[in-house]
């Protein structure tokens, strides 16, 4: 599945999926992101380090994302551990890889606020209702 997961991930367009997260005390938060994915399923989104999301990634990294937004096409849930990453070289390659999947984006980088989100996944569920009968696999990841 890794593959087939991969390759959806790089083809579709728009590059957007869901991030939801939460805070200590149980409050969620969920915002439509643009994400970039590396090939070993890492996912990359970029944020300004003032954001909900941001606040509350730093006191729980723990993350859902969902890709897809309808029953013609694959769906994607996926549950990951994320890294906030602010500056150095690991702040260079995640903004490098990020604008090379939105270059419609570049009037944004190098924005001071903005931070990456680096997330790796844990469980993956790849859901496609448009054949019959529904391909439902799951992959879990140590």
């Amino acid at each position: 599945m890794s593959q087939d997961f991969l390759d959806f991930l790089k083809k579709r367009e728009p590059k957007l999926c869901v991030l939801a997260t939460s805070s200590l005390d149980n409050q969620p938060a969920s915002a439509v992101m643009g994400y970039a994915v590396l090939d070993d399923l890492t996912v990359i989104c970029s944020t300004d380090k003032s954001s909900r999301k941001w606040s509350n990634l730093m006191q729980n990294p723990k993350v859902a994302l969902v890709f897809g937004w309808g029953f013609d096409e694959l769906n994607i849930q996926y549950h990951g551990m994320a890294t906030l990453v602010e500056s150095g070289d690991e702040f260079k390659k995640c903004e490098e890889t990020y604008f090379n999947f939105h270059p419609e984006s570049l009037e944004f980088k190098g924005i001071p606020e903005t931070g990456y989100i680096k997330i790796k996944p844990i469980w993956t569920r790849m859901s496609d209702y448009s054949s019959d009968p529904p391909l439902i696999q799951e992959e879990s990841f140590n």
